[in-house]
Order: C-alpha cells, then sequence, then structure tokens
C-alpha cells in the first residue's frame, strides 16, 4: 500500500520507478488508503502533481462506506490509474466503482479510429486503446472482520446479495467490459487477482477474461514457467496481471524485482505498448481542464489553503464592519415631517428618557434636562419615580408614533404656511 506522508520513502521510490521507467500508464492495487480522510496536500492529486509538470490525470477508488477513519486513514484495498505526460494529454473522462466500494478505477484514452489506420498501413492493426482499468480482487474469507473481502460481503449481504464478493467483482468486470467493447472500446485492465492468473480451469479468473476477450499480455508473449508476483508465495504462481484486448499492440513486457524501488510484497509488472501504432500519431491539445483543487482569482491561481486563509481573512473584516456599523452614530433626518407641535412631542419624549437614565444612574446633563423641563412646561416630572416616568414615556412614545403617522404632514404643511403669511 502507499504510506500516508507523501514525503515517505515508500512514495520516493515509487516516482523513482516511474522515472525510471519511463512509465505513461500507471496502475495500482491495494493502495490501502482511505482518500477521503488524508488531509490536503498529500492527496493523490498532490502526490503527482509534485512528481510531474508535464500533464497527469487520475482515477482513485476506495471504500467509501465506512464511517469512521483511522487517524493514519489506513483503509485495506482500493486502487487507482493514472496517466502521465504525453498519455495524459489524451485523456478524456474517469470513473471508478459506483457502488463506493473501491474495487476498481478506469480512465477513458482518446484514441485513433481503427478505420483511418486501416486505411494508412498494411501491418498488424491495432485498434484505439480506449479505456485503461486498475482493478483489486480481495483474498478469499479470512477471520480478520476488517478484511476486504468481509467489508465488501457485508455490504453485499446488506443488498440481499450472497454470491462471493470475489465472484461478485469477476461477474461486474466481465458486464463493463462487453458494455466498454460494445461502444468499441479496446480496453487495458491491471489487477491484484489473488488467484493464480495463469490457470486455465473453466472457473478461473484468467479463463473469464479470456471469454470476455481479454488476455494476458505477458503471458502470451513468454510462456511458463511463470515467475511469482509476491514474495510471501515463493512459488510459480502470479497472482497480478494485466490483460489487453487485441486491438492493443503490446511489443513487450516483463516484470521488476522484487523491491527494486522499495520495500513491497509484490513486483511490479510492465508492458510496452506502441503508443503510436495504437493511439495514433495526430497531436492532441493539451486538456483544458482545471485540477479540482485550485480555484482562479483573477487571473492568478491560489491553492486551496491560500483559499481558505483568504476566506478566513475576508470573514474577519467583514465581522469588523459590522461591529463599527452598530457602535457609529445613526442619523435620521428628514424621516419624520419636522414642526414645532412635532418638536415638542420629541422633547417630552427625550426629557423622561433622561430622567429614567438618570433613576439608573447613568450620566446625563444636568443643563439639558433643565432646559427641556422649562421648554415642556412639565417643570414637577423630575420628581416622579422611575416606575411612573417608565409609565409616562411608553404612554408619550404611543402617542408621538399615532400623530408623527397621522398629524406631521399637515402639521408641517400648517407650519410652511404660518411662515409664508408672516412674510
Amino acid at each position: 500500500g502507499l504510506p500516508f506522508p507523501m514525503t515517505h520513502e515508500k512514495q520516493k521510490g515509487l516516482f523513482k520507478c516511474w522515472t525510471d521507467e519511463i512509465v505513461g500508464i500507471a496502475l495500482l492495487a491495494e493502495v490501502n488508503l482511505q482518500w477521503s480522510a488524508v488531509p490536503r496536500g498529500h492527496k493523490w492529486f498532490d502526490r503527482v502533481k509534485s512528481f510531474t509538470n508535464q500533464g497527469h490525470f487520475s482515477s482513485v477508488s476506495y471504500h467509501e462506506h465506512q464511517e469512521f477513519p483511522t487517524p493514519s486513514a489506513h483503509q485495506w484495498g482500493g486502487c487507482s490509474a493514472t496517466l502521465l505526460h504525453k498519455v495524459a494529454r489524451r485523456a478524456k473522462s474517469g470513473g471508478n466503482d459506483k457502488t463506493g466500494l473501491g474495487r476498481f478505477s478506469w480512465i477513458k484514452i482518446q484514441g485513433r479510429d481503427i478505420r483511418q489506420q486501416e486505411s494508412q498501413t498494411d501491418g498488424p492493426l491495432a485498434g484505439p486503446l480506449d479505456l485503461v482499468v486498475s482493478a483489486y480482487r480481495p483474498n478469499k474469507e479470512g477471520t480478520n472482520a476488517g478484511s476486504v473481502w468481509n467489508s465488501q460481503r457485508n455490504y453485499w449481504l446488506s443488498k440481499g446479495v450472497t454470491m462471493d464478493p470475489r465472484d461478485k467483482l469477476t461477474l461486474d468486470l466481465v458486464d463493463l467490459i462487453n458494455q466498454w467493447k460494445a461502444e468499441g472500446c479496446e480496453i487495458l485492465l491491471g489487477l491484484d487477482a489473488n488467484e493464480d492468473v495463469s490457470y486455465n480451469s473453466p472457473s478461473s479468473f484468467r479463463q473469464e477474461m479470456r471469454i470476455a476477450g481479454l488476455t494476458k499480455a505477458i503471458l502470451r508473449r513468454h510462456q511458463g514457467p511463470y515467475p511469482a508476483t509476491t514474495h510471501t508465495r515463493m512459488t510459480d504462481t502470479p497472482i497480478d496481471g494485466i490483460f489487453v484486448t487485441d486491438g492493443v499492440y503490446v511489443t513487450a513486457g516483463g516484470y521488476l524485482d522484487f523491491q527494486q524501488y522499495f520495500k513491497s510484497d509484490h513486483r511490479g509488472l510492465w508492458i510496452d505498448i506502441d503508443l503510436e501504432a495504437t493511439l495514433g500519431a495526430s497531436p492532441v491539445n493539451s486538456p483544458s481542464f482545471q485540477p479540482p483543487e485550485d480555484i482562479s482569482v483573477q487571473d492568478r491561481y491560489l491553492t486551496a489553503n491560500q483559499r481558505d486563509r483568504f476566506n478566513t481573512i475576508h470573514c474577519q473584516a467583514y465581522e469588523i464592519r459590522r461591529r463599527a456599523e452598530r457602535n457609529c452614530r445613526k442619523l435620521s433626518m428628514g424621516k419624520v415631517h419636522w414642526s414645532p407641535k412635532m418638536q415638542l412631542k420629541w422633547d417630552r419624549l427625550h426629557l423622561y428618557q433622561l430622567l429614567i437614565l438618570g433613576h439608573k444612574q447613568v450620566r446625563t446633563g444636568s443643563r439639558k434636562v433643565r432646559c427641556l423641563l422649562k421648554k415642556t412646561g412639565l417643570s414637577d416630572a423630575w420628581k416622579l419615580s422611575e416606575a411612573d416616568l417608565q409609565a409616562k414615556w411608553h404612554l408619550e412614545h404611543q402617542e408621538y408614533k399615532e400623530v408623527k403617522r397621522k398629524r406631521a404632514h399637515q402639521w408641517r404643511l400648517e407650519y410652511l404656511e404660518s411662515k409664508s403669511a408672516a412674510v
């Protein structure tokens, strides 16, 4: 499986393998990471992005029904398919297991029309490599409750399906392969079958793939004895395989040494494909899609972490403006038609309010209070208790709202007419 931090030596070894072997298509099985629990910056997209700036396209799959991820984000199973460099420029779309069990991932590639190829060459025909698939077939039933087999078994039982998860994966893959072939696709499948893929019994996985039209790319070029693909089973039993349809023109294939680039109980399988013969030599424009983890702001690219920091600062600035607005003096001149009568109503209301504040030990201007006592004619108002002042204020407030709504405009007109007559 892959390590949790992208700086781990195993991850560096994988990238070194890609560089030394000039890898264009990388299919990984049993990734052992729950990608939704992996922190930003260590996800598969971030890892491949740090490896190359010449283009990449990936599709990952993991068990999506695990509610409580482990602190290390470890999860058995899962797989990924990745296109690199000039192959990535031909990526059309990607997808994964719709059940959410993380059983397989796939990527569609833009190939060349077979009819165009027939008109251009008299040699062996190789159709468009339209689809690459990475899959993981779990081990047989075991005692570990958290194993991939048991997790998939529990899921299918909840759906009323009693078939063995291994057989269910084979059946679903065959159905998809038949569907893709009906669409005219050529297919490359790489997987950990956890079964002898050189075995030819009617019920074997290899035979199921042969019926579906896929043959093992390495074994059909290099006949036995077949080397083991995992050092925990040091017999001539390959459990990993690469299967292709007849239209994929394979020029070479083989196995890497055990632990050649990093520590692992599996060895790498590789094949060489004539990309010009398979995909065609016509130039393909670079993909115009924007990476899902980036966002464009004013022709600049902000990473997700920068975007979060930007949003935090923006929210703080917005809250500061709101707080300042609440504390600033609010002026509302002109909302009420002014006249001496309306001013008197307001002064009486304001006087009661100041006297109430005085009872609450709030500092108020004594000169202002004396002026209002004289102006309103309520010279004895200061003798009232706080409760009486509250009652007076409520009555005065109700009366003020009533006259403001019904008589303020008329009082304003009368005041203006009186001023005109005086002139």
